[in-house]
């Protein structure tokens, strides 16, 4: 195991988290709360320079790390990166116990979007802390799918593999850096947009400042409580959709627009089958809206149905999705986005090639000697490749009946289980309160908030680091 090339680029982690203080310290002397301003720089001061000192003891270490290194970092990094966001929560006075701040923190960076605080209640740099630990989340997961993921499922489908994935052996964590700055930009430029679009349409600038974060990384949590019609007006909720739906698609796609720059881009936008797939989930939740919520409420049911089918899920309008049977809901939170974006769940490309495979299976029981290829968008698809989609459909599985066992046992009825289970480790926090009316995650214990944190955390890994991570082979040279 490369432990110094780890080393290194944990403190390359903490020092962006340190500019992200010092982000927020800045927005709490705009925002005028100096309190916040010396919490978030006195962080931002010890975070960058404990990791400084990482990258200074592990600057000379040999450039060269394997896939299970990369795997080993990715883990740590979800671990270890929301105990120290945490801290401003703890230190701010807003949660009742670190270990609640953990879960706060474990949300909004992995972008799940549930949480036990009143929005009204808190300051507005802490709802600015969060909505950036949320931006900063989506930037992160799309980056680890496009350079680590694509490189540990290389034998595999190869589902995370892009025009954006070109390394060679040795070059993972040099490779961060470059699809971090892209992924980054491209998530930068996408919620300026945001942004304009909301304050033109009469959205208060707080608001619209955290949305705009919030909504480009599918995160889910908002800056005020309660349904989101009473600050933003009917043509900003489409507006929010629109990058919601952006969140949800192929990173390397929307690269692929803003480099070719015309018709080119553009097309593959429409076409990509993954996109294609969040369009028609949307579809079918604006008719089963229009069904269970009734048709004159079309224009609400419209907007959660898009926020819903990105994996965001902001509630909207009292009457919207959540007016669909909460079997549903839960099925279609387990599907998830296209596989580099920043949404959870299992992903539409997997479910496309399982069925796939399925049909073809199927199509050769009347002879069982028959050879027929499984063959996908034009290519052939051998029958080996299909072995990672499959154990990772076993553990997503497992891992959503791990965690109803785990909550039920430390008390939560069943029915509730399944959806906060399905909640967690789909990272689309919403679900809980759109299937379970009346049932929030401030209702849980500390016990029930971290097995839902580890649930969270588990699903933002895709599943089989996570259990890699138990194996000892993992962590030997």
């Amino acid at each position: 195991m490369a432990l110094t090339r780890i080393l290194l680029w944990l403190g390359n982690s903490l020092v962006l988290c340190a500019v992200m203080m010092a982000v927020t310290a800045l927005a709490a002397a705009i925002l005028g709360e100096t309190s916040y301003v010396m919490n978030f720089a006195a962080l931002a001061m010890v975070t960058g320079v404990v990791g400084a000192v990482f990258m200074l003891l592990t600057y000379n270490t040999p450039a060269r790390e394997n896939n299970g290194d990369a795997l080993i970092f990715l883990v740590l990094f979800w671990i270890l990166m929301p105990a120290v966001t945490a801290v401003p929560y703890a230190v701010g006075g807003v949660s009742a116990s670190y270990a609640v701040a953990y879960f706060e923190s474990v949300s909004a960076i992995t972008t799940t979007g549930a949480s036990t605080l009143s929005a009204d209640a808190m300051p507005r740099t802490i709802l600015f802390w969060r909505s950036l630990l949320q931006w900063f989340g989506g930037v992160s997961a799309a980056t680890f799918a496009v350079v680590i993921l694509a490189a540990v499922n290389l034998s595999g489908t190869g589902i995370h593999r892009s025009m954006l994935f070109t390394l060679k052996r040795g070059e993972l964590f040099e490779r961060l850096i470059g699809i971090g700055r892209v992924v980054g930009g491209l998530y930068l430029g996408l919620s300026v947009l945001c942004f304009v679009g909301l304050i033109g349409t009469g959205t208060p600038p707080f608001e619209a400042v955290c949305l705009s974060l919030t909504s480009v990384s599918t995160g889910g949590l908002t800056p005020r409580d309660g349904p989101m019609a009473a600050y933003v007006g009917p043509v900003g909720s489409m507006v929010l959709a629109l990058f919601c739906l952006a969140g949800a698609m192929s990173i390397a796609v929307l690269w692929d627009f803003v480099r070719l720059r015309g018709t080119r881009g553009l097309q593959p936008i429409f076409s990509n089958v993954e996109h294609r797939g969040v369009v028609i989930i949307a579809a079918i939740l604006i008719v089963l809206g229009a069904v269970f919520a009734r048709i004159e409420n079309l224009g609400t049911v419209i907007p959660e149905a898009i926020y819903f089918a990105s994996g965001t899920g902001f509630n909207y309008h009292v009457i919207g999705v959540d007016m669909i049977p909460a079997a549903i809901l839960v099925a279609i939170a387990l599907i998830g986005g296209a596989a580099l974006s920043t949404t959870g769940g299992i992903k539409i490309i997997r479910l496309l090639l399982l069925f796939r495979h399925l049909g073809t299976d199927l199509s050769r029981l009347p002879h069982p000697s028959r050879i027929v290829p499984v063959i996908f968008r034009g290519n052939i698809v051998p029958n080996a490749a299909f072995l990672s989609i499959w154990m990772y459909f076993f553990g997503f599985t497992f891992a959503f009946a791990a965690g109803i066992v785990a909550l039920g046992a430390v008390g939560i009825d069943l029915e509730t289980a399944v959806a906060a289970s399905a909640a967690s480790v789909a990272n689309m926090g919403p679900l809980l309160e759109a299937t379970m009316t009346g049932t929030e995650f401030k209702d849980f214990t500390v016990s029930q908030l971290s097995v839902a944190s580890g649930l969270m955390l588990i699903g933002r890994v895709e599943v089989l680091a996570a259990f890699a991570a138990f194996f000892s082979t993992l962590w030997k040279r």
